[in-house]
């Protein structure tokens, strides 16, 4: 997941992988947060460091207390784009390349390279959180490159598949 998180008027790009890892503008950090008792406090591992932060939610944000400062904080989630991409093929013409529009697991790889496919057909399913999600070919194409093997954790925006578009 992509968020725009905006801290006393700086704002930051963070993306969260899986499980623990944890993008801030491009840097990567591992990160360990877990409620404590059901209270809006949390424990906080970054790296190699521990802190505790108070976390409430108001209408137009949140206030975060972090080592006894306070901070306005804006949280802005930034949809996955699913749309397939266009990139240089290799010889001529322009490719789809089919992401994978969420972090999970990729369960299943639905075609092969030179098959044929008709738009909206299923190219790959991708499982997060315990649901999964068919990827389809937005027009009829034909498979120049399959990433794979299924069974494989992903990140988001991972290629899964390249498409050539045919007429």
């Amino acid at each position: 997941m992509r968020y725009r998180v905006t801290v006393e008027g700086r704002s930051f790009d963070i993306e969260v992988d899986h499980d623990r890892l944890v993008r801030v503008n491009g840097r990567s950090l591992n990160v360990e947060l877990e409620q404590v008792g059901g209270l809006p406090l949390y424990s906080l591992g970054l790296d190699d460091r521990g802190y505790v932060v108070f976390v409430e939610e108001g209408l137009d944000g949140y206030r975060v207390e972090v080592q006894g400062e306070n901070y306005p904080v804006e949280v802005q989630r930034q949809r996955p784009q699913l749309a397939a991409r266009k990139v240089e093929c290799a010889g001529d013409g322009e490719c789809l390349v089919i992401r994978a529009p969420l972090a999970g697991n990729l369960v299943s790889l639905l075609v092969a390279a030179g098959q044929r496919v008709e738009a909206r057909q299923p190219v790959a399913i991708v499982e997060s959180m315990k649901m999964q999600m068919e990827i389809k070919a937005s027009e009829a194409s034909e498979v120049e490159e399959v990433h794979g093997p299924p069974g494989r954790r992903v990140s988001q925006g991972e290629e899964l598949v390249v498409l050539r578009p045919v007429s």
